[in-house]
């Protein structure tokens, strides 16, 4: 992910929620608040207390439990993050963190004492990783991604005092949980995650440099899914990805019934509103044209094959690009008037 700094030159950009999580916790610890936010058995019966389900994530009490955490956060943080989009990602990291302290703070409520009484990052990396099921177009790797969670769990009390390994036993199952579509009822919506997106908030944030918001690239999971007539995808392709390719394909070919008829010769005109907004966004502030940009949205529907065929120079000049559907009457690329 890049954005545009300076005329002519990129620079790097950081997610943002995991880049700001890294400067809390690591704010908390100097600041020696980590034990105020310990899980604690009778939690429940304080309500002044029933923050630290959440909150118990941020503290650490052990130097080792905060670089650990540290660690993982660039290299599994950012990773989930980009393929999750920002408002996703943290859904998700709050969910786990709750569910996995409530899981902790129930079981030592039934005796079960080493259940609780810790505090940390790790159960959250723990649940991200075992709910990795719902996240698009997992890379190949060396081990299966099932089994990743269960070596982490294994090497982190070797590596960390905290938190207990009963608490970090409940955030793997809270990720399992979600995996199998136990919080289905607490997602949210589509809808809600485009009207969050398109906020005036959320919009600025996508603009900001070096931290920035990015935006949410697909749909709920990997479920199995009909295609439609004349629509062929590969095997495994993920829902999101299917809809949004097939929504792309309907809605360009819908807007070019709309439009006027064009002779062999004649240049495409391709309506701005037929890609993503803040995809389109995120291409112009690498630098790349407009009226290109749009071309090359349309034409795979994500960022990362976009920037591909722009910057191999596979997207040409025909098409006219207009702010509406209606047809060619503000053209803004290049043509005649």
């Amino acid at each position: 992910m890049h954005a545009r700094g300076p005329p002519g030159l990129l620079f790097p950009v950081l997610p943002l929620a995991s880049s700001v999580l890294m400067l809390l916790m690591s704010s908390l610890w100097l600041l020696g608040a980590g034990p105020s936010l310990v899980l604690a058995p009778d939690l429940l019966l304080d309500p002044w207390q029933v923050h630290r389900l959440l909150t118990h994530v941020l503290g650490h009490t052990a130097l080792p439990g905060l670089l650990l955490s540290l660690l993982l956060l660039p290299t599994l943080g950012w990773r989930q993050e980009c393929h999750l989009g920002t408002l996703r990602f943290l859904h998700a990291s709050t969910l786990l963190a709750v569910a996995s302290g409530l899981m902790a703070v129930l079981l030592a409520g039934l005796g079960v004492s080493s259940a609780a009484g810790g505090c940390g990052y790790m159960p959250v990396h723990l649940a991200m990783l075992a709910g990795q099921g719902y996240h698009p177009r997992q890379p190949r790797r060396a081990l299966p991604p099932w089994l990743l969670p269960w070596l982490l769990l294994a090497l982190t009390p070797l590596l960390s005092p905290e938190p207990p390994f009963l608490q970090l036993f409940c955030g793997l199952l809270a990720g399992l949980a979600y995996a199998a579509g136990a919080f289905w009822w607490l997602e949210l919506s589509e809808r809600r995650l485009r009207a969050l997106q398109e906020g005036v908030l959320c919009r600025a944030l996508a603009r900001c440099w070096p931290l920035q918001l990015l935006p949410t690239p697909g749909g709920l999971g990997e479920l199995p899914v009909t295609h439609p007539a004349g629509v062929s995808f590969p095997a495994g392709t993920p829902l999101w990805a299917a809809l949004d390719e097939h929504m792309l394909q309907e809605g360009i070919q819908a807007s070019l019934l709309e439009g006027p008829a064009q002779g062999p010769e004649s240049p495409l005109w391709l309506p701005k509103s037929s890609v993503s907004s803040l995809r389109l966004q995120q291409l112009e502030r690498m630098g790349f044209p407009t009226e290109q940009a749009v071309v090359a949205l349309a034409a795979t529907g994500r960022v990362e094959g976009a920037v591909s065929l722009l910057v191999s120079g596979e997207v040409g000049t025909e098409a006219l690009v207009t702010q509406g559907r209606g047809g060619p009457a503000h053209p803004e690329g290049p043509g005649p008037p």
